[in-house]
């Protein structure tokens, strides 16, 4: 039997599993986020590490690891040193380190030309042209991640501390920040700074609850990040031929289908725009057996897919 590696890591989580090549999950590994630009690149290339050994050591005798897909978020901006530091320690293994959005990719359409769109605490664009990554937007929170859950989130506190000052018009979000935080938004910034990202992209909800309420400045937001995110499509279709798959994934697209069909107004015509609704990880799975000359049928698929909703 041949058994095979696939993760998914981001800054949240990594999620890694030991599979045969019938779809059959052998083992999972869920721990802490493998994100370079959160924990350090050291740690990341460490902790990879002890996720793919002890997935390794589960291998059953009766064969042998030929191949691992790991897709990890930021591996692109350091060169290379993930994989450089992990596949030494597993000489003969076929082994390939590519962003977590290529899984998103691979995930919907296989292992074919298209792009993705993910929507998260962060955002961006990646396109696969014939094995070439391209990245589109999402330079980092720090520079660039419109449309995501935190770009909306902050978005809605600064409107609320605007309403406070007098320099913006009421919303009705300050009312729904409150309620979430439990105290007056102004009264809470040392929370708001220690929650950092992940608590900021908690309340893109407001901006989406209040915009029901049928809320102007709740409007404004939304349609800024709708823009925000279109504007991706259209820088990607000088890389395609025609049209295109574009795959959305993220707790955004999936919290909230009225963003989805906003954006699908809004984006180029040229992208075909497909929301996920597998795990990301089947990606990884149907790239690591593409790397081991196996091309994922659907009763691979639908056999991964069964038993992962199990765990």
């Amino acid at each position: 039997m041949r058994y095979f590696i696939a993760i998914d890591s981001g800054g949240t989580k990594t999620d890694a599993v030991l599979f045969d090549e019938t779809g059959h999950i052998v083992a999972r590994s869920l721990t802490m986020g493998c994100n370079a630009m959160d924990i350090g690149i050291d740690t990341a290339c460490n902790h990879l590490l002890s996720v793919v050994t002890e997935l390794a050591e589960q291998v059953p005798a009766d064969g042998a690891l030929e191949a691992m897909y790991s897709g990890v978020a930021a591996t692109d901006y350091f060169g290379g040193k993930l994989g450089k530091f992990v596949a030494p320690h597993f000489p003969g293994v076929k082994m390939r380190f590519e962003d977590d959005a290529v899984n998103l990719i691979s995930g919907v359409i296989g292992h074919k030309n298209g792009a993705c769109i993910v929507g998260g605490t962060g955002s961006s664009l990646y396109a696969r042209i014939d094995g070439k990554i391209i990245h589109l937007g999402g330079w980092g929170y720090l520079i660039d991640t419109g449309g995501s859950g935190y770009a909306i989130g902050r978005d809605a506190i600064l409107a609320s501390f605007r309403y406070v000052d007098g320099r913006g018009p009421k919303t009705r979000i300050y009312d729904l920040i409150k309620e979430q935080m439990g105290v007056n938004p102004e009264e809470n910034i040392p929370g708001i700074y220690e929650g950092g990202r992940p608590y900021i992209a908690s309340f893109a909800r407001t901006v989406f609850q209040a915009r029901k309420e049928g809320d102007e400045v709740a409007e404004q937001i939304f349609q800024k990040a709708v823009h925000a995110m279109a504007e991706l499509t259209y820088a990607a279709d000088k890389y395609f031929d025609g049209t295109y798959d574009v795959v959305l994934g993220g707790g955004i697209f999936a919290s909230f289908p009225e963003y989805t069909e906003a954006l699908k107004q809004q984006a180029s015509p040229k992208a075909n725009l497909i929301r996920s609704e597998v795990p990301p990880l089947l990606g990884g799975v149907i790239e690591a057996l593409w790397d081991g000359g196996i091309e994922a049928t659907e009763e691979i698929c639908e056999t991964f897919v069964s038993e992962y909703a199990h765990l």
